[in-house]
């Protein structure tokens, strides 16, 4: 029983939990414009009746095609936590080490944990990597800091991963909100994709990965027989011509997570960068959001990130957030008005 993994808890995550809530939800940063009907009614017209193909290569080799790789260097997932899983179990042994900048998503936090390995958290990119790194992550943009890395800082990083052997991977969950540069096409980088997030979608969990063909090869061998849904996958493959949705709603997004910004700020210090999510100094973030959550109002508290004095909030609709605003200025300055 010794060599088993150990029994951990769940990762904290925004979005539903055990207990029912009917209010207003900000902890989930998704487009509050979706889902896109185009992917709605691919989803729909899915053919659930019957196994979808086990290799997937239709739904690969179109996503290939609109991404400029091969079909060999894609690989499907239901969720991006699938991929992070599987990634940790193929390439960090125990004893290895995954280097995160900033706080890594939660889920990855806890793959690493269940193999025994360890986690380093650090600021900045490193000039040079320890012997022992096998994985370095960031978020392109970080979540909930919304930083981003330079052209530049993805370059060096990946070419560090390669000097000791480690793979650079880099979460674009949160890319297209923002003009962020994207990775390197390099051997060392895995570009995680969860487009769910920007098409307002996150219920089919759509996802996969850009990497090389021995990376994506080993991911393959992880998964199980028909591991991605025929309407998740009907999802990916209909991506290519799902753009327009994103065209016309992306900018009016980052409109009002802008004017949500500036309402919140005369509360507390805003961290805001250009996506849908933004954190806000509020002293003591789990006991705001705990009073936020008694007026129908849902947050995310920041601890399990590094930050316990910062609550996340993501955009809704103007007449929404109007609401979060009211409800931020009687939890921390005890008014109705004002």
């Amino acid at each position: 029983m010794a060599d088993l993994p150990p029994l951990l808890p769940r990762a904290p995550h925004g979005g539903p939990t055990a207990r029912p809530f009917k209010g207003l939800d900000f902890s989930v940063n998704a487009n509050p414009y979706g889902p896109n009907p185009r992917l709605l009614r691919a989803l729909h017209a899915a053919d659930h009746a019957h196994y979808p193909d086990p290799t997937y290569a239709g739904v690969r080799a179109r996503l290939a095609a609109w991404h400029g790789v091969e079909a060999d260097e894609v690989a499907l997932a239901v969720g991006a936590s699938d991929l992070l899983h599987r990634l940790v179990r193929a390439f960090l042994p125990l004893g290895g080490t995954l280097l995160s900048l900033r706080a890594p998503f939660g889920e990855l936090a806890r793959a690493a944990a269940l193999v025994r390995a360890r986690v380093e958290v650090v600021a900045d990119v490193p000039a040079v990597l320890a012997p022992d790194v096998r994985l370095v992550y960031l978020g392109q943009p970080h979540n909930p800091t919304g930083e981003v890395r330079t052209a530049g800082e993805l370059r060096a990083l990946a070419d560090a991963c390669a000097g000791v052997g480690a793979l650079l991977l880099v979460d674009e969950a949160y890319m297209p909100f923002t003009p962020a540069p994207s990775p390197p096409r390099h051997p060392s980088v895995v570009r995680l994709l969860s487009p769910g997030k920007a098409h307002g979608l996150v219920g089919a969990r759509p996802a996969y990965a850009l990497a090389g063909p021995d990376v994506v090869a080993r991911l393959e061998n992880l998964a199980p027989a028909w591991h991605v849904p025929a309407g998740t996958a009907a999802v990916l493959a209909a991506l290519p011509d799902a753009g327009a949705f994103l065209a016309w709603t992306l900018p009016r997004v980052a409109r009002e997570a802008r004017a949500l910004a500036a309402g919140l700020a005369p509360f507390g210090h805003v961290e805001h960068h250009g996506t849908p999510y933004m954190t806000l100094e509020a002293g003591d973030g789990a006991r705001v959001t705990a009073a936020l959550l008694g007026r129908g109002v849902k947050v995310r508290d920041c601890a399990s990130y590094g930050y316990p004095e910062r609550i996340r909030v993501s955009t809704r609709l103007s007449e929404e957030n109007a609401r979060l605003v009211a409800a931020v200025r009687v939890v921390l300055e005890g008014g109705e008005h004002g």
